[in-house]
């Protein structure tokens, strides 16, 4: 068998008339690709931990975070895809490459990122309104976000007409990224309300809830910002810059690390349960001395209210307030399936 005389090539420099193209393109898909995989392998541990500690959780709950799980399952295979083709099959054509921001593939990708955000922030909205009771505290976001859906759907019709982007993608961008930091603030200030009516021991658990409330909306809402601002510097014709790399790596990234934020945000259950044990263990004992019997009957509370944080997928606290003795309790339900007041 004849020998084979392979050539190699020199590495990539900047006087090359493809640097551009292939440094921030395909290196931005391939990034992008590469981080998608690694979040979706951090996504499997968190969907794998939340099937095993919450066998309990309603049906409702479990089928919510199946699909979520199918959908960014369906964003990795098309991220890989993406990747796989512009850097394989058109290895031997670098240039044409940039044809392909038409293809289906790639128009898909700004709407089913768009469309995981929204169901993630689907599911905190409505937890914002059980957490506030008020219907009218949640639509004004509900149309913020079917703006910012539709505005990517927009986007990605004009670029397979005409490979630009337009002013609709800094729209969506901006729905979500005023979605985002909407539904904390509005979270925020309603836990700290909840927090004024409870108990000692119950506030260092809301105290949790505002933490991991802020630190899982803290990387989306980052990362959203940042693509707004690439995307403003980078302009509508989509050529190869520093920028456009970047929007394209965060493209890929926002929509499981959305997903991973939902998830995390149910799986912390299991140490507030934990954190609310072991505070409800050291005052045991005083809270029986201070209720007194008022406690052996219920029919001698006079007034109870109730705030679910529907962010823990059921967990619900509850302030109770006793006229006859003159002492309050605060109770935390962790069944999302029988709530209770007690």
């Amino acid at each position: 068998m004849p020998a084979v005389d392979v050539q190699v090539l020199p590495a990539l420099t900047r006087e090359d008339p493809l640097f551009g193209l292939i440094y921030y393109v395909l290196g931005g898909w391939f990034i992008g690709g590469s981080s998608v995989l690694l979040l979706e392998g951090i996504l499997i541990a968190q969907v794998s931990n939340y099937f095993t500690w919450y066998q309990k959780d309603s049906l409702r709950l479990k089928l919510m975070v199946a699909v979520l799980f199918i959908l960014t399952i369906l964003k990795s295979i098309q991220s890989f895809a993406i990747t796989w083709i512009n850097s394989v099959l058109y290895m031997r054509d670098p240039a044409g490459t940039i044809a392909l921001n038409k293809a289906w593939y790639q128009i898909v990708n700004i709407p089913l990122g768009a469309g995981i955000a929204l169901y993630v922030q689907s599911y905190y909205t409505y937890r914002l309104y059980k957490l506030s009771g008020r219907w009218f505290y949640v639509v004004p976001l509900i149309a913020v976000m079917i703006l910012g859906f539709v505005a990517a759907v927009i986007t990605a019709s004009v670029i397979a007409k005409s490979g630009k982007s337009s002013d609709w993608f800094a729209i969506h961008l901006s729905s979500a990224f005023a979605t985002d930091v909407l539904i904390t603030l509005a979270s925020v200030f309603f836990l700290l309300q909840a927090r004024e009516k409870a108990l000692s021991q119950t506030k260092g658990l809301i105290s949790g809830l505002i933490k991991g409330c802020c630190q899982t909306a803290l990387p989306v809402t980052i990362a959203t910002l940042m693509e707004l601002i690439c995307s403003r510097i980078g302009g509508k014709s989509l050529k190869p810059q520093a920028s456009n790399s970047i929007i394209l790596v965060l493209l890929e990234c926002v929509p499981i690390i959305y997903a991973n934020c939902m998830l995390y945000i149910l799986n912390t259950r299991r140490s507030l349960r934990s954190t609310d044990g072991s505070s409800n263990g050291a005052n045991h004992h005083t809270n029986t001395i201070s209720s007194g019997n008022a406690n052996r009957s219920r029919g001698r509370w006079k007034s109870a209210t109730a705030v679910e944080l529907g962010s823990l997928g059921g967990v619900q606290v509850h302030s109770e307030v006793d006229h006859g003795a003159g002492s309050p309790a605060n109770f935390i339900d962790f069944d999302s399936k029988h709530p209770r007041v007690m």
